[in-house]
């Protein structure tokens, strides 16, 4: 079967693409086997300091990043408005003078898409979630280790390899170039390839000008269809989604209220597959998997 493949251009930081994660979940469940997604790693923030503005100047160095990065909190907290992903950046410390790129956040999912592949998906939800919900500095090296550990099934010693022997770095600097050739202005960026035809989607986009898109490109040979809203189908989205919020679920099913999300994986939550974990502005969704270390979560 032909598929289309969706290029997701994006930064692990970004609070806009995980603001799209419902948008995904949604294309994910409506397209099936027919659209595969792929994420490209484009560096947001290559030196924070040409972020600021003068608002942020201060008598130190340490204070003006302190001040930017207080800035930069309100910027994602304006962005939970978005699709109602919860966010909690009150107290944001993801740059200081030793971190002031988000590079290295690029760099761990480059490590994971070439030594687990299959978990990258994974890895880099996890990577937000520590980034945005968190509010932990995945900019540091340790909390990128964490993140690997958290995310289950990529061998460390492999990662760190990949990290630090250049394959990451020639990986990300490829998404870069990619992204360059097409004239990206502005991230989250989206590219729908089919044949030899794609199109471009600049910006965050809904679901009906992804299948807008997608019925342009296909000459209508590729439609979405609703999913039935099963336990075992929810069973299915849980295994390649461990940790999800309620807002994508209801994308995923066409559910419309907090209720009937309720109802629908109450069977998974009574038979103890899931648990739910509260957090500052909402809920997410986790599967229970016994071997997964909670003390450092």
């Amino acid at each position: 079967m032909n598929k289309v493949t969706l290029t997701i251009f994006t930064d692990p930081m970004m609070g806009l693409s995980y603001e799209s994660e419902p948008v995904i979940r949604r294309l994910e469940t409506h397209f099936g086997e027919a659209l595969s997604i792929r994420y490209a790693m484009c560096v947001l923030v290559g030196d924070v300091r040409h972020f600021m503005v003068p608002e942020d100047m201060a008598e130190t160095p340490e204070l003006t990043l302190a001040n930017y990065n207080r800035r930069l909190a309100g910027i994602y907290r304006k962005e939970e408005e978005i699709n109602g992903m919860p966010i909690a950046m009150e107290e944001c410390r993801l740059f200081d003078m030793q971190h002031l790129t988000s590079e290295p956040l690029c760099l761990a999912v480059k490590a994971v898409q070439r030594v687990a592949p299959e978990k990258a998906e994974q890895f880099l939800y996890r990577l937000r979630y520590a980034t945005i919900v968190e509010v932990r500095p995945t900019t540091h090296h340790d909390e990128l280790l964490r993140v690997v550990r958290l995310t289950g099934g990529i061998d460390e010693t492999a990662f760190q390899e990949a990290y630090n022997n250049g394959m990451a770095e020639k990986a990300l600097q490829h998404d870069v170039c990619m992204a360059r050739n097409l004239s990206l202005r502005s991230l989250p960026a989206y590219m729908l390839h089919y044949g030899s035809r794609h199109i471009l989607i600049h910006d965050m986009a809904n679901f009906d000008a992804f299948a807008s898109a997608i019925h342009q490109l296909t000459g209508g040979s590729i439609s979405p269809t609703l999913p039935e809203a099963t336990t075992e189908s929810l069973r299915r989205l849980i295994t390649r989604h461990p940790l999800i919020s309620p807002i994508e679920i209801s994308q995923a099913f066409n559910l419309h209220t907090a209720e009937e999300v309720k109802q629908f994986i109450q069977p998974l939550i009574d038979s103890g597959e899931i648990s739910i974990r509260e957090v500052p502005h909402g809920l997410f969704i986790k599967k229970n998997i016994k071997e997964e270390n909670e003390d450092i979560i």
